[in-house]
């Protein structure tokens, strides 16, 4: 009990010395942690006031620059507005000036207007007081000379165009006189130049269409027996073959006319051959003539080429490589066509060289320009148009066949390829000795023809152009009629066919004029 008791007591004093430990530790350790707040507390406030006193010196240290840049500000604003006050007085000053200049003005163009309306009131009276003065004095003249004045301006005016006209008119023929002799000279001076450059190398062939018979008695063979050799002959190239075996002849021959020339010339070979041959071999006529006609054909080719390769040209057809061979055996006024295409063309390509032009365009001109030659005997028309017509066909360019179709002025252009082209055409022709007999030939053809026109009734003038190669023929209307026209120039065609020698083909035009006439 008693330890019950002074377990009890044990454990009362230390319930209470846990009571007294528990109350007392708390309240010292409050008491440090006010102390410490206290600290802490006084530090900041401290810190406050140094941040306080810091921003009060930062914010007055501005607020001290603000004011002096302030004040910095207001005094250069207030310069600026005195200078700005300034020029406002003087615009004013000037507005002034100038309203007091324009009220002037104003009243100085009001004067002026009052005086130009009092000058133009006393002109218009003077220019009325002038035209009845001038009116007056037309009257009195008009009185005076007896002639209407507008009727004398018209005659003035017209003697004075008329005049002028003629003054135009001379001026005109001169500076055509100076151009035409300068280039007269000019021309003269380039053709010499021409001729200079070209010098040909070669020989004109002379042509054959006869084949002169051995004998008298070979003569007879053929109007006896031979009839059948010619007559093949004359069937397989379409030509003409006449025996000239009458004593007016010397020597006995057969003579070829008409059809192609390279016909012609295989029918003058198969002959040959046939008649050295003799009788019994003159069965085989067509087929002579086939071979030489065979063997014509491949010389035309290498001609054509040939003809090429001179010149110095490409690109041109091989079909009309072998009509350029096949004018070998062509003539005109007995020239050797394929002699005078190649010297055409040489001839054409110089002058071009001299003046300018398209040298190779001018030597293609020269090279087709007679190619219709070759076959003109069976198509109708001018040979310039049917070389030009082949040359289009085989692709040359369109320049190149109206410069060939406008050498005899089948087609008029005006170009220098075709100047270049005649020129070199007539050089060609005109030259010594290409042509034989050329004036007297053509005097004697254009005296046929003539003659042969005449003929006919009805006939009142006649003109021959383009070199004879056309005949224009005005009849009389009242021995004429209209229906008729056609069938007389068929007539005079028929008519200078048989009795006038011409290479080519002749254009004939009739044509029927009526006047009628009255006198008032």
């Amino acid at each position: 009990m008693g330890y019950l008791i002074l377990g009890l007591g044990a454990i009362a004093i230390g319930y209470l010395a846990f009571l007294l430990i528990y109350r007392m530790l708390p309240q010292r350790l409050r008491s440090e942690q006010r102390s410490q707040r206290e600290d802490i507390l006084n530090d900041a406030r401290q810190q406050v006031a140094a941040r306080k006193q810091h921003e009060l010196e930062r914010l007055e240290d501005e607020w001290q620059l603000l004011a002096e840049q302030m004040e910095a500000d207001l005094i250069e604003r207030q310069e600026d507005l005195k200078i700005g006050e300034e020029d406002l007085l003087s615009q004013e000053r000037s507005l002034q000036l100038e309203e007091n200049r324009l009220q002037k003005i104003n009243k100085e163009h009001d004067t002026h207007v009052a005086k130009v309306e009092v000058l133009k009131q006393a002109y218009q009276q003077k220019l009325a007081e002038l035209d009845e003065i001038r009116r007056d004095l037309v009257r009195n003249l008009e009185t005076t000379a007896k002639v209407d004045a507008v009727t004398l301006s018209k005659t003035m005016q017209v003697n004075i165009i008329d005049s002028k006209q003629i003054e135009c008119q001379k001026v005109l023929k001169n500076l055509y006189d100076e151009l035409s002799s300068s280039h007269k000279r000019l021309a003269q001076r380039c053709m010499s130049r021409v001729m200079a450059r070209y010098a040909p190398d070669f020989y004109w062939p002379k042509s054959v269409n006869t084949v002169e018979l051995t004998d008298s008695g070979q003569a007879d063979r053929l109007a006896s027996d031979g009839t059948t050799i010619l007559a093949d002959l004359r069937e397989k190239a379409q030509i003409e073959i006449e025996l000239l075996a009458s004593p007016e002849f010397p020597v006995p021959m057969v003579k070829l006319a008409g059809g192609a020339g390279v016909d012609r010339e295989a029918v003058r070979l198969a002959l040959t051959e046939l008649l050295a041959k003799g009788p019994n071999s003159w069965s085989r006529a067509a087929a002579a003539f086939d071979k030489h006609r065979a063997l014509l054909e491949q010389q035309a080719i290498k001609l054509g080429r040939t003809a090429v390769r001179e010149v110095k040209l490409d690109g041109i057809h091989p079909e009309i490589q072998k009509l350029i061979g096949y004018l070998n055996w062509r003539t005109s006024y007995r020239q050797n066509q394929w002699y005078h295409t190649v010297e055409v063309a040489k001839l054409a390509g110089i002058i071009a060289s001299e003046l300018g032009v398209d040298v190779d365009g001018a030597k293609r001109c020269g090279l087709l320009h007679d190619i219709g030659k070759a076959i003109d005997y069976r198509i109708e028309g001018s040979h310039a148009v049917i070389s030009g017509d082949y040359a289009d066909r085989y692709g040359e360019k369109r320049l190149i066949c109206d410069t060939v179709m406008s050498h005899h002025n089948d087609l008029v252009i005006e170009t220098p390829l075709a100047y270049v082209l005649r020129a070199a055409d007539t050089l060609s022709g005109a030259r010594p000795g290409a042509r034989v007999n050329l004036e007297e030939g053509y005097q004697m053809r254009m005296s046929g023809i003539e003659s042969c026109v005449r003929s006919f009734p009805g006939i009142t003038s006649l003109a021959i152009m383009n070199g004879a190669r056309e005949v224009h023929v005005e009849v009389n209307n009242k021995r004429v009629q209209e229906h008729d026209l056609q069938l007389l120039s068929q007539n005079i065609a028929r008519k200078i066919e048989s009795e006038v020698a011409f290479p080519g083909e002749i254009k004939i035009l009739v044509s029927r004029r009526f006047e009628a006439t009255a006198v008032a």
